[in-house]
């Protein structure tokens, strides 16, 4: 086997076992996150990255995903809906499920409103093609939500689907 090889099935080995690593380290460590930046890169590139949000002792409580409302100079309206993993198929979860997911959880939030013009002038490109002899006035973005009940109280059988969704309107984005 050539050196060159040799080298790169080790690095390959290296990284590997360096990510195993990463997951178990605090993500808020500048000193560790600094270290482990390329990992980081390779984790998020590869949709490899996954977060202790999902796990024990503190799982997330809501079901979260976010629509953006697109009003027309015309009064029509248009409505992109970001991509949840609930409703995609195997292949596209496995690939994109768990990016669109943290996605929505950090647009959501307040501390991230940096976020909020780019993500409204990113889902009314995508609603563009279908509406392209029409003048967008403004963006809205929403919430949608709903509470994970506790298992210990309320027992929802395998595969239910909640489909009550609390909704706020949290940025509008004026287009003219």
């Amino acid at each position: 086997m050539s050196r060159v090889r040799k080298i790169f099935i080790s690095g390959f080995i290296i990284l590997n076992f360096l990510s195993m690593i990463r997951v178990h380290l605090p993500m808020d460590n500048k000193i560790v996150s600094g270290i482990y930046k390329p990992v980081d890169s390779y984790l998020s590139f590869f949709s490899l990255y996954q977060s202790w949000t999902m796990f024990a002792p503190d799982p997330s409580r809501a079901n979260v995903h976010l629509s953006a409302e697109v009003e027309f100079m015309d009064g029509t309206k248009d409505t992109y809906y970001f991509p949840q993993a609930s409703t995609m198929n195997l292949e596209d979860k496995f690939a994109f499920g768990e990016r669109f997911r943290v996605i929505s959880d950090v647009i959501r939030k307040d501390q991230n409103d940096f976020l909020w013009v780019d993500t409204a002038k990113f889902a009314l490109r995508k609603l563009r093609a279908n509406n392209y002899h029409k003048i967008p006035l403004k963006v809205n973005l929403i919430r949608h939500w709903n509470e994970i009940s506790d298992v210990e109280t309320i027992f929802v059988p395998h595969l239910t689907k909640n489909t009550n969704f609390n909704s706020y309107e949290f940025f509008t984005y004026e287009v003219l």
